[in-house]
């Protein structure tokens, strides 16, 4: 592991060792470290998997961070979890001024304005506020995009057939970006380039595993502590329950590397009442 490898990795495990104040005085040096630490463990990967759980007001951070770091004189596309039906609302926001009226429509969406017991944390003024961040990098000069890359409400597939189709997608993009990175946010379990040994038979095959032969470098990307949104039995605040350990992952090599934040907050949802976070939308 290189020198600068190993003061980035010193650095996210000294905001780890400190105290719960400690780490939120210091926590955007602790994105920073993870951003650095990341981008050395890929090296010249062109293809990065982000893990994620979603419904998280640091992911995006994270997120906004190493697109930055690696728009610094190459292309980079972002590829988020969104129906790509909603390519045309994304561009023409890229486009916009950014302004409150083109925030609006960008939210009015079907799939932003989407308020059902589905809430699962996609949808949220920090996912919105990452979008902005990247269209601030393009007003800038910088050659950044948005790629949406899900499949949309009305496409008829199983679990299965979804990471499949994602995937293809997602090949689509690389093929077309002849320089540069394909930076793609999605959930930990789309992520993985392989189904683990103990997985449950219910399953699907992992988006990521349908991308091996393009050498991608999956993260999973964890916290000491905190909650994230989440859908399980029913749509709510999450525990993580991660340790505080930042370690290459070795054991059932679903991932290339694991990460771990100094903590995790609940996204501000949105349509989440008026302080929009920590609560689902109504009806």
């Amino acid at each position: 592991m290189s020198w600068i490898c190993w003061n980035a990795v010193l650095a996210v495990y000294l905001l780890l060792s400190m105290p719960a104040h400690a780490a939120d005085r210091w926590l955007d040096e602790g994105i920073a470290a993870a951003s650095e630490l990341i981008r050395s463990q890929a090296g010249e990967h062109r293809l990065l998997l982000l893990g994620e759980k979603h419904g998280t007001r640091e992911i995006p951070v994270l997120v906004e961070t190493l697109v930055a770091a690696y728009a610094d004189g190459a292309p980079v596309v972002l590829g988020l979890e969104v129906p790509h039906g909603e390519h045309g609302a994304l561009k023409s926001y890229m486009d916009s001024d950014g302004g409150v009226a083109a925030r609006a429509r960008l939210q009015s969406t079907s799939f932003w304005s989407r308020a059902d017991d589905q809430h699962d944390g996609r949808r949220s003024h920090d996912m919105l506020d990452l979008v902005d961040a990247l269209r601030v990098m393009r007003q800038r000069g910088r050659d950044v995009a948005v790629l949406p890359y899900d499949l949309g409400p009305d496409d008829a597939r199983d679990h299965h057939a979804r990471d499949a189709a994602m995937a293809d997608t997602l090949r689509a993009a690389f093929a077309a970006l002849p320089v540069g990175r394909l930076v793609v946010l999605t959930g930990n379990v789309h992520a993985m380039r392989e189904k683990p040994r103990d997985a449950p038979p219910q399953m699907q095959r992992p988006m990521g595993s349908y991308l091996r032969d393009l050498d991608p470098f999956s993260v999973d990307i964890v916290a000491r502590q905190g909650e994230f949104w989440a859908c399980t039995n029913r749509c709510g605040p999450i525990r993580e329950s991660a340790g505080a350990h930042l370690n290459q992952v070795d054991g059932s090599g679903a991932w290339d590397f694991r990460i771990v934040l100094p903590r995790f907050s609940v996204a501000r949802l949105i349509g989440a009442g008026p302080a929009g976070e920590g609560r689902p939308p109504s009806g």
